[in-house]
């Protein structure tokens, strides 16, 4: 009965042409079988929808939370399920993008042009075929970007230019070329620009008074180029090197009349990768790559608390090496091996830096066997991990096996179960062992135990296509590393126990209403309970962790005639706490956030080779300064125009 009043409602909503229902209903179809939790989002519904932040599309995930820090150049990273930013992988274009020295990858540094999908998994991913070290992270991001159709000669171009509130403008370029009939080559080039002076209302007591935001400026540069090459029984080689450069004011916090904005960050990275992919036989793939990535940030504090300005310069390098070969004994049955080696190097110009050097050794041994109705895959990591200090004693090596079972089971047409189990763990960042007199070299890797048990639907009906998942799930986190008081200074250690379990929900809909009008519907909601049971004594215990909302749900609508396109988001989070325990003066509103945005695509030429794209946004339409992390208001009321021109 509850499915059946799910599909009702969705059936008053979304889709596309018929060209675009067909792709997103074949993806959900796909995603609905997955044994584990698996989100995706296609570049035709990001531009339905009007975003060009990778958070924006993020947000639109179900268990899915994103720590926004304020302001157009806050940090953004991304969680599921509350366990934190270091238990989730970033994954773009299959290479890892990781960070050794804190644990956390800000996702706002990626641009979403050029992106061909976005997708989430929560546990497990579907596919196998993939690099060792995925499959140690709680859940994986991946990023995928679009290689070209070439479907009218042999250049391609796509170029945007947005303009916002608040001396925003964004623009990109990217050109695609094919070369012969086996090579094709790509380069893009990006920016980010803003002086993020945005107003907020401050209110303390019976007072509130219009003030404006400062040091949020940004001014982020970025650069690609890809290399294909198709020999086809010889192979395929793929070559991408990609250049990001920022500078940044870090908006503080805002407490009684004044704003803590004395930071400022610099952060300069090359990542760069090579991929080797051949297929040997029908039954027997094999993938070979070789990385190298470097990144230097540069954290400026001129606070006056301290006697002279804070300069941190800091300058990390990955070396990486890793192979993976996929069998197929049968049309139903996979068996995968995968290894990884790769190699972390930290220097600072801190005095107490002991410039340490880590290597690491992942393996993996996944197996999967699909038949029409049922579906299981397995698998088993053992990771390896060394360390030396040129100053002091580095801590001993670590070894984990980390186990993974996950299937689904088809109980009627269209109706699937799932259920599956995980162990993840992360190992202690840089900053956790060695940060000038907080760092603990003893630290434990934390234990992330994760279960899972869910219920999709989906459907393919005349009037288009419905789609509903039910989850729920407990995790566990043992070890958990947090920075504790001690007598005279605070200092990481492994003492925090965290349960965390919930049900995420989520439901969609294309109703295709004629051929010139399309409905698209979807709506998440999650509950989470992430209690602390550390210790039973203390004033916390069984209090709702910090910055994690009992309720959080989000939803778009997506009405498309060949006139216009409108599109209406909305995210919206119950009460949250900003510290340990769950009393009044911690406590963090409840917020909601709603944008619409309209937008056109025209088409020029004899066969409509060339097109327009024009799009007009309003975000935040309640012009609501909420807090996502306590002090740091997010802006008001904006506006944004996006051109778009494709060749």
């Amino acid at each position: 009965m509850f499915l059946k009043l799910l599909v009702s409602l969705c059936c008053v909503v979304p889709s596309g042409d018929t060209l675009d229902v067909a792709t997103v209903s074949t993806q959900r179809n796909t995603a609905a079988a997955a044994p584990s939790p698996i989100q995706n989002i296609t570049a035709n519904e990001i531009e339905r929808l009007g975003a060009i932040g990778l958070h924006e599309v993020i947000n639109q995930f179900s268990g899915v939370s994103i720590k926004d820090y304020g302001g157009i150049g806050g940090l953004k990273t991304v969680s599921v399920r509350n366990m934190g930013a270091s238990h989730t992988s970033v994954i773009y274009d299959g290479i890892a993008i990781s960070d050794a020295q804190n644990g956390q990858v800000d996702i706002s540094r990626f641009n979403l042009d050029d992106i061909a999908s976005v997708s989430m998994s929560i546990g497990q991913e579907d596919d196998i075929f993939c690099s060792a070290r995925h499959l140690t992270s709680a859940g994986t991001l991946r990023l995928e970007s679009s290689h070209g159709t070439f479907k009218n000669g042999s250049t391609e171009v796509n170029s945007r230019m947005t303009l916002g509130s608040f001396g925003t403008y964004i623009p990109y370029i990217t050109v695609k070329q094919k070369i012969g009939s086996r090579y094709s080559l790509k380069a893009a080039a990006n920016g980010t620009f803003t002086k993020g002076d945005y107003p907020f209302k401050l209110r303390n007591g019976a007072l509130t008074t219009l003030e404006e935001r400062i040091n949020s400026d940004v001014k982020t540069y970025g650069a690609e180029v890809d290399f294909n090459a198709n020999w086809e029984d010889k192979g395929r080689l793929k070559a991408k090197v990609n250049f990001h450069s920022s500078e940044r004011g870090l908006p503080g916090s805002v407490i009684l009349y004044t704003q803590n904005a004395y930071e400022r960050l610099w952060d300069r990275s090359v990542i760069s990768n090579l991929m080797y992919d051949i297929a040997l036989g029908e039954h027997w793939k094999l993938h070979a790559d070789a990385g190298y990535t470097s990144s230097f940030n540069r954290h400026l504090n001129t606070d006056p608390i301290y006697p002279s300005p804070q300069d941190s310069r800091y300058t990390q390098n990955e070396y990486s090496l890793a192979a993976r070969s996929l069998y197929e004994p049968s049309a139903r049955w996979q068996i995968a091996v995968a290894q990884d080696l790769f190699c972390n190097t930290l220097a600072s110009n801190i005095p107490e830096c002991p410039f340490p050097v880590r290597l690491s050794s992942v393996s993996a041994l996944s197996t999967k066997y699909e038949s029409d109705r049922f579906k299981v895959s397995t698998s088993l990591v053992g990771t390896y991990i060394t360390e030396e200090l040129a100053l002091g004693k580095a801590p001993s090596y670590r070894f984990k096996l980390s186990p993974m079972v996950a299937a689904s089971w088809m109980i009627h047409q269209g109706i699937r179960l799932r259920a599956s189990y995980k162990d993840g763990f992360r190992v202690p960042t840089f900053n956790d062992l060695y940060y000038a007199r907080v760092g603990n070299v003893n630290l434990k890797p934390e234990t992330a135990r994760q279960a899972n048990f869910g219920v999709t639907f989906s459907r393919t009906y005349d009037w288009g296509t419905a789609d509903v998942t039910a989850d729920t799930y407990y995790n566990f986190i043992k070890d958990k590393i947090v920075a504790v008081p001690t007598m005279f200074i605070w200092k990481m250690r492994n003492v925090d126990k965290v349960a965390m379990y919930g049900a995420d929900i989520s439901a969609s809909a294309i109703w295709r209403a004629c051929t010139w009008i399309n409905l698209h519907l979807t709506a998440n909601y999650s509950l989470q309970y992430a209690l602390d049971i550390t210790d039973p004594e203390s004033k916390n215990y069984r209090h709702q962790i910090p910055y994690t909302p009992r309720h959080f749900g989000n939803g778009n609508i997506i009405l498309e005639t060949k006139w216009l396109n409108l599109s209406y988001r909305i995210s919206a989070s119950g009460k949250r706490y900003a510290k340990n325990q769950n009393i009044p003066s911690n406590e963090i509103p409840a917020y909601g956030d709603h944008s619409l945005s309209l937008n056109r695509e025209f088409g020029f030429g004899k066969s409509h080779e060339y097109k327009i794209h024009v799009s007009l946004e309003c975000l935040n339409l309640s012009d609501h300064n909420y807090e996502v992390i306590h002090f740091y208001p997010m802006p008001g009321r904006s506006y944004r125009i996006t051109l778009k021109f494709k060749y």
